[in-house]
């Protein structure tokens, strides 16, 4: 700025001089069309400056290229002074150097001669219409689209009458809605406007020098330089005197300095015009508040900005580096990140395939399985059915053998009943005889009795009880068959899940040596520095499982070293973990051991020796808590080694102990 004047009157006077010119601007081209437009559009404007009033010969008729090689203060007084003859409707600048398709205003005439002459028509080279409507502010023919030949005897430059339709009535005319094609355009046209009336070096004008930014509460020193009040006092703050300008570095003796309204006003209406081009300007590759290049990125805002902001107070301390450099590091990280996304996705999709693949084997198996049912079932059925008709069959035949002999018994018995019935009628009758006619052949009656002798068959009973009896014998062995067969089953199909039982370091004793995955313990040869808690087994070299069960069917696998000083088992709750405990149910502990090259089963009042045919290695533990059982099966051949009854009342965990260092106990997974 030019500090051979009054900063004031400067400053005031560009200031009133950019108002009407900028508030022109911010007019908004999308209001309702009218075939005339009268000075009313205008209205605020003049009483800024000048009056624009009906029949004023002020005309803002300024060519592109005279704009934008014209500096803004010369821009806006020639605005404000050329006067031109009224132009002619229909004519249009000429378009050398400039795009085809950037909308150019023809003029802004007011207080215009309308003139009756009638001419022809001209076509709209856009929408290849006539040219019917126009446009006051500014000045343009607006074609209509779909009138191909127009009857131009009632069209009348400037007139906005259009054929077959009445004349408007005097006074103001009837404004005419914006086409909805056309919206875009003017939406266009404002932001081209914008690009071309806001040039850097008006940009610059309302630019505090020290901040880079916008005026903010903009203030005057003596020298007539500009600055926000807040800038100003920041460069001055610690001075006490010799005060300096941060632009032309002369030096005042004291701070001193004065509001510049009318700057302020002029710097708020630029930089709400330069938002309303900061659109367009970041789609051209503008800063959209500088009108330079977009050239940095800052990486603190995460955003493009141009040479000017990175000298910025608000991008001074950030991080920039040029738009390439950080174009290139982030294609190289989001290339970084699509590698592994894709990495990531094909693991995905083989994971997909190989559990699609072992899905589908374990649906195979299960469907095997289940046909091995049925038949292991339907044989089972069969042979029972089988063993049925047999046994019933043997019956069968018990029963017919003893008819037959009960038969033949009764056919013996009635031909010897018979006999004898004989006999006796003949004694009988003899003897009832007359004393002469009975002592005639007496000795041979008697001599027949006495050669009577009855044959007794034998006792169907004493013939087929053995019979009956060993067939009573494979009745009770059936029973017994199935029953075992029952209860096998059962403990076979009806134990429930396999646990996956993890060891608690909690309750561990001190020599007690747990591994990492809590599956298995060994003996160490010190002790180890743990915590002392209620849990912990002090004395004895113990530890519980971190599970326990209060109810249901559970088993679990246990594996075992081949040398003596082990024991596991169950143990309820509340088992005593301080001191020296026994090793019996007496203390809530079931359980079989291995000592001295023998196993033994926990039991009392002494322990009970357990035959076994080989050495354990693995060991199956059911624990049925409704049933009251705790069973031990070899794992191997699932040969059953002992069980305990036990009504259980609390919460039963699994218990493992270790009493030698070359052994150990693992849990099977």
């Amino acid at each position: 700025m030019d500090s051979g004047n009054s900063p004031r009157d400067l400053d005031e006077g560009f200031a009133s001089s950019c108002i009407p010119f900028l508030l022109l601007l911010f007019m908004a081209p999308d209001e309702p069309w009218s075939t005339t437009r009268s000075s009313e559009s205008l209205t605020g404007v003049s009483g800024a400056t000048q009056d624009f009033n009906e029949g004023s010969d002020v005309s803002l008729d300024l060519s592109l290229e005279q704009l934008l090689h014209t500096s803004p203060r010369a821009q806006i007084q020639q605005q404000l002074s050329h006067k031109s003859a009224p132009s002619r409707a229909g004519d249009i600048p000429k378009r050398e150097g400039i795009p085809k398709d950037f909308p150019l205003p023809t003029s802004l005439l007011k207080g215009e001669e309308k003139k009756k002459k009638v001419r022809k028509p001209r076509i709209c080279g856009e929408q290849r219409a006539a040219f019917l409507l126009s446009c006051v502010s500014p000045r343009a023919e607006v074609p209509v689209p779909g009138l191909e030949k127009p009857d131009t005897a009632g069209v009348t430059a400037g007139s906005g009458r259009v054929p077959g339709r009445a004349p408007p009535p005097r006074g103001r005319a009837p404004g005419i809605p914006v086409p909805a094609q056309l919206k875009p355009f003017l939406t266009r046209r404002r932001e081209a406007m914008a690009a071309v009336f806001l040039p850097g070096n008006l940009q610059d004008e309302a630019t505090c020098s020290v901040c880079l930014e916008f005026f903010k509460d903009p203030v005057s020193i003596e020298c007539g330089h500009n600055f926000c009040r807040a800038c100003i006092v920041k460069s001055w703050k610690d001075l006490e005197m010799d005060f300096p300008c941060p632009q032309c570095r002369e030096v005042f003796q004291q701070q001193s300095f004065r509001p510049n309204r009318q700057l302020a006003n002029m710097s708020e209406i630029i930089s709400q015009f330069t938002l309303r081009g900061a659109k367009g300007a970041q789609e051209d590759g503008l800063c959209p508040k500088h009108r330079e290049a977009l050239k940095l990125y800052c990486k603190d805002d995460r955003r493009t900005i141009c040479v000017v902001c990175d000298r910025s107070r608000e991008h001074r301390p950030h991080a920039v580096v040029p738009v390439d450099e950080a174009s290139e590091e982030y294609k190289e990280k989001i290339q970084e990140r699509l590698d592994f996304l894709r990495k990531e996705r094909q693991e995905l999709l083989e994971f997909k395939v190989n559990d699609d693949k072992k899905t589908q084997e374990l649906l195979k198996t299960i469907e095997s399985d289940r046909q091995k049912l049925l038949s292991d079932f339907e044989r089972l059925r069969q042979f029972l059915h089988d063993q049925e008709h047999i046994l019933l069959g043997q019956l069968e035949k018990m029963e017919k053998n003893i008819s037959k002999r009960q038969n033949e018994n009764i056919t013996d018995l009635s031909k010897e009943i018979t006999l004898l019935n004989k006999l006796i009628t003949e004694l009988e009758e003899k003897i009832q005889q007359p004393m002469l006619e009975f002592l005639k052949d007496v000795m041979g009656v008697i001599s027949r009795s006495d050669d009577v002798k009855c044959h007794k068959p034998i006792p169907v009973c004493t013939d087929m009880k053995m019979h009956v009896c060993n067939f009573s014998v494979k009745t009770v062995v059936l029973e017994k068959v199935l029953k075992k067969f029952r209860e096998h089953l059962q403990d076979e199909l009806g134990r429930g899940e396999k646990e996956d039982l993890t060891l608690d370091p909690d309750s561990a004793n001190h020599l007690l040596i747990l591994s990492a995955d809590l599956k298995s313990v060994r003996m160490g040869c010190r002790k180890q520095e743990l915590p002392d808690n209620p849990k912990r087994f002090d004395t004895n070299s113990r530890v519980l499982a971190t599970t326990g069960f209060k109810s249901g069917r559970h088993y679990w696998e246990v594996e075992v070293g081949p040398s003596d000083g082990w024991a596991f088992g169950v143990a309820k709750e509340s088992i005593r973990r301080k001191g020296l405990t026994q090793f019996s149910p007496e203390e809530g502990i079931w359980a079989m051991q291995q000592n001295g090259g023998r196993y033994w089963a926990v039991t009392s009042p002494q322990r009970t020796p357990l035959c076994l045919s080989h050495k354990l290695s693995r060991v199956r533990v059911y624990l049925d808590y409704e049933g009251e059982e705790v069973s031990f099966y070899d794992a191997e051949n699932m040969q059953h080694i002992f069980t305990f009854n036990v009504a259980f009342q609390e919460k039963i965990f699994p218990l493992f102990s270790v009493c030698s260092t070359v052994t150990y106990i693992k849990l099977c997974p």
